[in-house]
């Protein structure tokens, strides 16, 4: 059986005509059936208004009117539908409620991705950033934490510490928190080697000095107040180990996991140059070869590719020993092609002599056993690396 069609005619003043539109029933009122139509006549006609589903139910065998409804009954099988007859006043006014509602509602939205844009890129932020990096054999560096976001970062702490080549940490050092840091305002970390910078004055409530041992790195870990979850803290930690120190390269940004680890290995005591239980780690990279009078010629003999050999007296102490350590940097980035030897020139006086070292430091560029290059004089790891660049591959 199929159920009967329902038909309904809401009861509406006797004078004026009405308007009937067909739809499914249950459907938006936006959903007319295909082949429907308007059409007006007078409230008590009911033939005029069924006669607007004539296109979709052709058959109406039966048919019982009353004040308030007409209800068909028909076994034709097709789609159910329902008439719903409004006064014009009705639906003009339906018509433009409908479109004043659906104006706000859009609005409304829009305030609402607006909101979340300003939230997104108006919160507050940092900027960390070497500020002055002056290249040298042994360079210092100063790093700048900026505010730069249209709201002040909250909550700022900033923690340092020492790193030797192994990445332990022997000393460090937590700032007293700020509780903001508002647009435009700069915290300035100053990493210095004492030994080589003095001040003339105090440092400024925005700036910190933190004094560096001869051939070690240092860290910056940088926490503040989460923009959008403030019961969270974002954090991010500037790594400058000895090997980037010695190559006059930036800090390396660590966050997540990898920030992790990397304070974890600071705190590591397995690490520890002082414990009994240190031994050097595996992933030390490649270093400089000590070469003397003795051992020098069949160093370089038992290598195909070039050998890289730096020339210098250890009369001059700190100095040489900073142009070693970039040596040892000039090791492990470009071994195995190419063989870093170290000469100390007061204690071989066969090979000075050899290679006429009279001037010193000096380097130079063997293929074969025979000096392809020499360069006199050391100002940073980047100056070496253009000097002999078509010889390192």
């Amino acid at each position: 059986m199929v159920p009967p069609r329902r038909f309904e005619l809401r009861p509406l003043p006797p004078e004026g005509e009405i308007e009937v539109r067909c739809r499914p029933q249950n459907a938006p009122t936006s959903a007319y059936l295909p082949g429907s139509r308007v059409t007006s006549h007078a409230l008590d006609d009911p033939v005029g208004c069924l006669s607007c589903c004539h296109s979709v139910a052709t058959r109406l065998p039966r048919l019982r009117l009353d004040a308030n409804s007409i209800t068909a009954g028909s076994r034709w099988i097709g789609v159910s539908t329902q008439v719903s007859c409004h006064s014009r006043d009705m639906a003009d006014f339906l018509f433009w409620f409908g479109l004043v509602a659906n104006s706000i509602t859009v609005i409304a939205g829009l305030i609402a991705i607006a909101g979340v844009v300003w939230a997104a890129f108006g919160r507050a932020r940092l900027v960390v950033a070497p500020q002055f990096f002056s290249p040298s054999v042994a360079p210092n560096l100063t790093m700048g934490v900026t505010s730069v976001g249209s709201n002040p970062v909250r909550g700022l702490e900033l923690s340092l510490g020492l790193l030797d080549e192994n990445g332990f940490s022997m000393r460090g050092d937590g700032l007293p928190p700020r509780a903001t840091l508002n647009r435009g305002e700069t915290v300035t970390v100053m990493g210095y080697d004492p030994d080589e910078t003095s001040f003339g004055s105090e440092p400024r409530d925005d700036e910190v000095r933190w004094a560096i041992r001869p051939g070690d790195g240092w860290f910056l870990t940088v926490q503040w107040q989460s923009p959008l979850f403030p019961w969270r803290r974002s954090s991010r930690t500037y790594a400058w180990p000895p090997a980037r120190r010695f190559a006059c390269e930036p800090p390396e940004e660590l966050v997540g996991r990898r920030e992790i680890r990397f304070l974890k290995r600071t705190r590591d005591e397995s690490l520890n140059p002082l414990s009994p239980d240190f031994v050097t780690p595996l992933d030390v990279g490649t270093r400089a070869i000590v070469a003397t009078d003795e051992t020098f010629d069949e160093l370089v003999a038992g290598h195909k590719g070039p050998v890289f050999v730096g020339f210098g007296p250890t009369w001059q102490g700190k100095w040489w020993e900073d142009v070693k350590r970039m040596l040892d940097v000039f090791a492990a980035k470009y071994a195995p092609r190419v063989k870093v030897l170290v000469v100390n020139t007061d204690e071989c006086p066969l090979l000075a002599e050899r290679f006429e070292t009279n001037e010193v430091p000096v380097f130079k560029i063997l293929l074969r056993g025979e000096v392809a290059k020499s360069h006199i004089g050391a100002h940073s790891f980047p100056e070496l690396v253009h000097e002999f660049a078509k010889f390192l591959g």
